[in-house]
């Protein structure tokens, strides 16, 4: 097993709800609540908002973009190692400036999207956006998961390293 700093909650098991989908499903979701729509996370210079519409049983839309995975939004399916992982989201974001979490941005469409890594292994992608009516900055939970795959790493890799290279910042500054 791997070590994580004292920053990074449990995993929550489904084995700690005997196999009972329904009642981790509704756990997992009320620690996604918690964390990130009761109690608001902040992220540089704004707060961290979450996608509530559409719902699906009575579960907003970010939650199920963090504990599915699919290419086609109609056809996502939940996936065990996110779900595991929902306290992460909000202590990745809080902890965005640690050496174990490296930063960076990409335009994807017309978007400006900020991804914070934790050690390789935990992607959090949040969009900037801009309150029109205030003129305020701030951010939407755009996705979360554990990277696996080599493919996967090694493009996000490249990513990064383009990235820091372009800005002259080191990856492992984590800012």
């Amino acid at each position: 097993m791997c070590e994580h700093p004292e920053w990074i909650p449990e995993c929550i098991e489904l084995n700690d709800y005997s196999g009972n989908w329904s009642d981790y499903l509704d756990q997992v979701y009320l620690c996604f609540c918690q964390s990130l729509v009761h109690s608001k996370a902040y992220f540089r210079d704004g707060y961290v908002g979450v996608r509530r519409i559409p719902e699906t049983d009575g579960k907003g839309f970010g939650f199920w973009h963090c504990i599915s995975e699919g290419k086609e939004e109609d056809e996502r399916t939940p996936d065990l190692e996110r779900c595991k992982r929902i306290k992460w989201i909000r202590a990745v974001i809080d902890n965005y400036d640690k050496p174990e979490v490296d930063y960076w941005t990409n335009r994807r469409g017309r978007e400006i999207c900020h991804l914070v890594w934790y050690k390789e292994t935990y992607l959090v992608v949040i969009a900037e956006r801009k309150n029109t009516s205030k003129g305020k900055k701030y951010y939407l939970l755009k996705t979360a998961y554990p990277t696996f795959g080599r493919r996967r790493i090694e493009k996000l890799r490249k990513e990064r390293d383009v990235y820091h290279k372009k800005t002259d910042a080191a990856p492992e500054d984590g800012v």
